[in-house]
């Protein structure tokens, strides 16, 4: 059994500019279990559909110049982690001009302190963070971001110095590996790698106001031509609901929003896309608010008062920025690596897997992100 400690990366640095790639350095020895991102800015204007994941737009762990230890965006990022954990990261959401914090693990191993996998810095020339993020661009509407040049970053994780008393087999390697914009009706075909074994393959649909489901109406994985189909078309539905309970059910997450006419109905959203319950708190000038509408993947609400106000808004449910995960290592009982896969899907990495998926509806932004163990 050896120890992890604290380590400070970074603490509270200003952004170097409001939008850019900045790349950082990582340690030539030890061992490092996860790096925590810690992103705050103050949030801007009256838009109410701005996130803190919206601000990192790729998150990179780059390992002696070109090989992909992670590749993902701050949405990807934070989704991991509600899968591994059951919960949302702690973050604090305010509009407008509020302080905002958001929390982003990149985690080398199963959770923060595992022992077998992990990142040793030792056996590699080389090792680079590189965040690329833009503060004022807008969220995912596109619409107005956070105030300029308030952006701060601290960088900070699990790190055993050289000597700690293990050595782990390898890490997890996270990263999307396909983008599409969905034509209505259409089926669409990925061919998985065959380097190294899955743990997870998540699947997202990013598109506000719309159905996760509608991205993946149905879902196949399709071993050697189909000898074996692990997922045979598998409703949406289904698969997100199942993928749920695998998880430990439902997630939580708050905001305080910013009405600027509480005698009129807004329409929000947040990061869970399928909700199941939201509660309401009114601030002094909104006094009781209360709910038209709860969609599966919005809220419309208003107050009883009059002018501008708040209201926070508590959301229960699943589907953590549009993602629906396909979970080998929770499939196969809480094994990992090969057997995980063996156990889940009766195949190795070194099958030909495809994955099959139907979207039926038009113009959504779909990704599909791919977890594997690798041994180095």
């Amino acid at each position: 059994m050896g120890f992890w400690r604290t380590h400070y990366f970074l603490s509270e640095r200003s952004f170097a500019s409001d939008a850019q790639t900045e790349v950082f350095d990582l340690p030539s020895k030890g061992i490092i279990s996860d790096l925590m991102l810690e992103i705050v800015a103050l949030s801007g204007s009256t838009n109410q559909d701005i996130f803190m994941a919206d601000i990192l737009t790729k998150i990179e762990v780059i390992g002696n110049g070109s090989t992909v230890i992670k590749s993902y965006d701050g949405h990807q990022c934070q989704a991991i982690a509600c899968y591994d954990d059951g919960r949302f990261p702690p973050d604090k959401e305010n509009s407008p001009s509020g302080t905002c914090w958001g929390y982003f693990d990149i985690r080398f191993g199963r959770y923060p302190g595992d022992e077998k996998y992990a990142l040793d810095c030792g056996k590699w020339d080389s090792l680079e963070l590189k965040l690329t993020y833009d503060l004022a661009a807008g969220g995912t509407k596109g619409t107005t971001g956070f105030t300029t040049a308030t952006g701060k970053l601290t960088v900070w994780g699990r790190y055993a110095p050289v000597g700690a008393g293990f050595s782990p087999t390898g890490y997890i390697k996270s990263e999307e590996k396909k983008t599409y914009t969905s034509a209505a009706n259409t089926d669409y075909e990925l061919d998985l790698p065959t380097d190294y074994p899955y743990r997870r393959l998540m699947l997202f649909q990013e598109t506000l106001g719309t159905d996760v489901q509608h991205g993946f109406q149905y879902t196949t994985i399709d071993i050697n031509e189909g000898t074996r189909k692990p997922l045979d078309r598998m409703h949406g539905n289904d698969l997100r609901h199942w993928q749920a309970m695998l998880a430990g059910g439902d997630l939580f997450w708050a905001k305080r929003y910013y009405i600027a006419n509480l005698a009129e109905w807004t329409t929000s959203y947040g990061p869970l896309r399928f909700i199941r319950m939201a509660h309401l708190t009114g601030h002094a000038a909104s006094q009781a608010p209360y709910c038209n509408a709860l969609d599966t993947h919005m809220i419309s609400y208003r107050g009883t008062g009059s002018g501008a106000g708040f209201i926070t808004v508590a959301f229960t449910g699943f589907c953590p920025h549009g993602c629906m995960c396909i979970d080998l290592e929770k499939w196969s009982g809480g094994l990992d690596g090969q057997a995980a896969m063996v156990s889940a899907w009766g195949a190795t990495e070194k099958d030909d897997i495809d994955l099959d998926f139907h979207a039926n509806r038009a113009s959504l932004a779909l990704s599909i992100l791919l977890e594997q163990y690798v041994t180095r």
